[in-house]
């Protein structure tokens, strides 16, 4: 293993000096390792990291990512680089939709054929990329799951080979969650089923064939409105349904909501809108480069403002599916277009093969990225076609200054003496081909024999003009790098010798084009890094991006300090959340013995956020705020739940010992001493397991009479005593009670010796009273 330590050091130091050793201390030092013990995994995360932060400071993006290809290359050789590669794109191979999949295995594919270290680093980020985005989608499909689950337990009773068929694939999902894999196909067709189940459970009441003995209805009516004849038409019916008819029932279900009151309604509308903004944000995830087409944008839009209203799409969802899809063919099609005419203005350009052949290169990959289903950056390659176009421009005009300048010069020479004629032979004798290389030294002899001929006033006059012009190119051309060369023309000034200007200007066009493509490639690289911070601030690097892509010469080195910032922030949001989970847990661990509706909705999302917590190191910004977003809800819930058992523990507190006693007394009337007589307190866990049969999908308050219930108490025990005494003037003893209360239903039922007390959906009646009573049922 190499001494990555050494390794870095002797890199950086030239660029960074004493500097290069306090980075480094301080990467050891986060990494809590000895210079020793650096291994190249550690060392490409302190080239990636802080060393290329340092060296941004000193040098322009492009150069510092250039330097740490290059030390990256130095510690790990190509092909283990390039099998880690393969490896990304075996594990993620297959999520063929990916577009990223797609440029990774075009990647994988050229890099097979000829090393290329600008491209295996491309790699290494796409895979790093999809590590991020994976671990984004594991946990939505977390988050899914949960859903699922809780809407099995909801429609479980029903039965039949639908809801078989949801958990079966609640089942398959589970096993796929359990082992890292999406799956995305499976996840779609169980919550197209749930919602079916869902809206089906909303708009019936499914019951046993047995009714319970005593059914009490109620009927809100306004005090102002008339009374007036029942016909069949206006009394309210409730259409039951029993399980074995539900089983059966094959196909969509079809709710007619106009035959369901009003409640039921927006029950089932809230269902469907739930569902569209999750489909939503599942289409905005998969064509988020797309959004902002013009056949896009307008229709996503109107979804959006109607989603947010809380008014269900229907077919506008599909169309805008259909809209995303086309876009994506078009877009497609632009790109294979435009790939077409790069490559015939390519193969047209007047330039040696050699250097046509890169972009000749680039532009194979583009389209194997094209072909395998991803969308690739045509702007670079549009960019190096210019550069190519331009140097075949300046090549012409070059040879075209070179022929004039020698034609110049034989003008001159013909003018002198004798002396001058073996140097006017040789110039007229000088082909095209040689002339960028002879024409420096027939003038550097030309200015010799002007000296020699005493013509020094001309030649001072020459020497003036080009120190003049030097002077005018100077800055640009040390900005872009040619140091060299405004030296060597320096010193022939100084020697008193013509430099060849016309060559540096050639140079310092070369220079622009190069430096304008290789920060074109880098703003594209950055682009890539600013779309996963979509919606983490990351707009605003996306315009600035666009805008400086559109100057002559583009400078990254402000969208790279303003990513850096985002990253920065980024790890401040984790944090956040990793303390904000750390307190929920905390605090839910103090109220999770409470059981209400509102801790059956927080239970559902336990899961995801247990996930979230172990995912959080490896989440990226779009991860994190799906965590936030979860986690925001489950802390109003939380809310929602302590002010429920503060509301438990303000009627406890109302229950002293004679109302108990008098409670108990009520019971005791017109019984025998036997069954006056309490029975026995079970212990806090044996009524806990009495209960949980019970604790179904929509009940909201389960309990004995007596204990702490969140319902008044003494309209409780009135009715208890009604019952009593009807049951004694009947001669009978009751089963279980169930008033209808709107979309409400309380029951009261004797259970061992006790009245247990239930209030919950209308819906969940029927699975409530079966699990009651289940031997009467069989």
């Amino acid at each position: 293993m190499p001494d990555v330590y050494k390794t870095i050091l002797e890199a950086i130091h030239p660029h960074l000096g004493a500097r290069a050793e306090a980075v480094l201390e301080e990467g050891l030092k986060r990494l809590g390792k000895r210079p020793s013990e650096l291994t190249p995994a550690d060392g490409a995360h302190l080239l990636k990291g802080l060393v290329y932060r340092e060296l941004q400071a000193r040098m322009r993006p492009e150069e510092a990512r250039r330097m740490v290809e290059g030390v990256l290359a130095q510690m790990e050789g190509q092909g283990a680089r390039l099998a880690k590669l393969e490896q990304g794109l075996k594990r993620f191979g297959l999520y063929v939709d990916w577009p990223e999949v797609a440029r990774l295995r075009a990647l994988v594919n050229r890099l097979r054929q000829a090393p290329d270290p600008g491209l295996l680093a491309e790699g290494e980020e796409l895979v790093e990329a999809l590590e991020e985005k994976l671990e984004e989608a594991l946990l939505r499909q977390a988050k899914d799951l949960a859903h699922l689950e809780e809407a099995l337990e909801r429609v479980r009773h029903l039965g039949g080979p639908k809801v078989r068929r949801l958990e079966s694939l609640v089942e398959t999902i589970r096993q796929a969650q359990r082992e890292g894999i999406l799956a995305q196909a499976e996840v779609e067709r169980a919550r197209s089923l749930a919602l079916e189940l869902r809206k089906f459970l909303e708009s019936s009441a499914v019951k046993a064939p047995t009714l319970p003995e005593i059914v009490f209805e109620t009927q809100e009516t306004p005090p102002e409105t008339p009374p007036r004849a029942e016909t069949p038409s206006s009394h309210p019916t409730d259409v039951f349904l029993t399980v074995e008819e539900a089983s059966e029932l094959e196909g969509e279900l079809l709710v007619d909501l106009e035959a369901l009151s009003q409640e039921a309604s927006q029950r089932i509308l809230a269902l469907e809108v739930e569902e569209e903004k999750r489909k939503l944000e599942e289409l905005l995830s998969r064509f988020a480069p797309l959004v902002e087409r013009a056949t896009v944008s307008p229709l996503l839009a109107e979804v959006q403002a109607l989603l947010d209203a809380g008014t269900p799409v229907g077919e506008k969802l599909k169309a805008l599916e259909e809209a995303f899809q086309e876009a994506e063919r078009n877009l497609r099609a632009e790109k294979r277009a435009r790939l077409i005419q790069l490559e015939e203005a390519l193969r047209l350009l007047s330039l040696p093969e050699e250097a046509k052949l890169p972009l000749e290169r680039a532009l194979q990959l583009a389209e194997e990225t094209l072909e395998e289903g991803g969308y690739p950056d045509l702007l670079p390659l549009e960019e190096e076609l210019r550069r190519l176009e331009e140097a075949a421009r300046r090549k012409a005009e070059e040879e075209k200054r070179l022929l004039q300048e020698k034609e110049a010069l034989v003008e001159e020479l013909e003018e002198k003496g004798e002396a001058f004629r073996p140097l006017l032979e040789e110039l007229k004798a000088l082909p095209l081909e040689a002339l960028p290389q002879r024409l420096p030294e027939v003038r550097a002899r030309y200015a010799e024999l002007l000296k020699a001929q005493g013509e020094e006033a001309a030649l001072r006059a020459k020497l003036a003009e080009a120190a003049k012009a030097l002077e005018a190119l100077k800055p640009e051309a040390l900005a872009l790098g040619l140091r060299e060369k405004v030296a060597e023309a320096e010193a022939l000034l100084a020697q008193g010798n013509l430099p060849d200007l016309g060559s540096l200007r050639k140079s310092l066009e070369d220079a622009k084009a190069q430096a304008r493509q290789e920060a074109l490639l880098e703003l594209s690289r950055l682009q890539a890094l600013a779309e996963r911070f979509r919606g983490f601030g990351g707009e605003g690097v996306l315009r600035a991006i666009a805008e400086e892509k559109g100057k002559p010469l583009p400078d990254p080195t402000p969208i790279a300090r303003a990513l850096e910032a985002l990253k920065r922030r980024m790890e401040v949001k984790r944090e956040e959340l990793t303390t904000r989970l750390t307190a929920f847990f905390q605090a839910y661990a103090r109220l999770e013995g409470f059981q209400s509706e509102t801790n059956r909705r927080l239970k559902a999302l336990l899961p995801v956020l247990k996930s979230a917590q172990e995912k959080l190191p490896r989440l990226g910004p779009q991860g994190l705020l799906q965590v936030e977003r979860t986690l925001s809800q489950a802390e109003a819930l939380l809310r929602e739940l302590e002010k429920e058992r503060e509301a438990a523990k303000a009627v406890l507190q109302e229950i002293r010992g004679e109302d108990l006693e008098a409670l108990l007394g009520v019971f005791d009337q017109g019984r025998t001493p036997a069954q006056a007589k309490p029975p026995e307190a079970p212990s806090t866990m044996d009524l806990e397991a009495d209960l949980a049969p019970l604790r179904l999908p929509g009940v909201e308050v389960l309990g004995y009479l007596g204990e702490a219930l969140p319902l008044p108490r003494e309209p409780l025990e009135a009715f208890v005593q009604a019952l009593d005494q009807l049951d004694k003037s009947l001669g009978q003893t009751r089963g279980p009670a169930a008033i209808l209360l709107g979309e409400k239903a309380l029951v009261l039922a004797p259970r061992k010796g006790r009245i247990l007390v239930a209030l919950l959906e209308k819906t969940s009646l029927s699975a409530f009273l079966l699990e009651l009573n289940p031997d009467k049922h069989m």
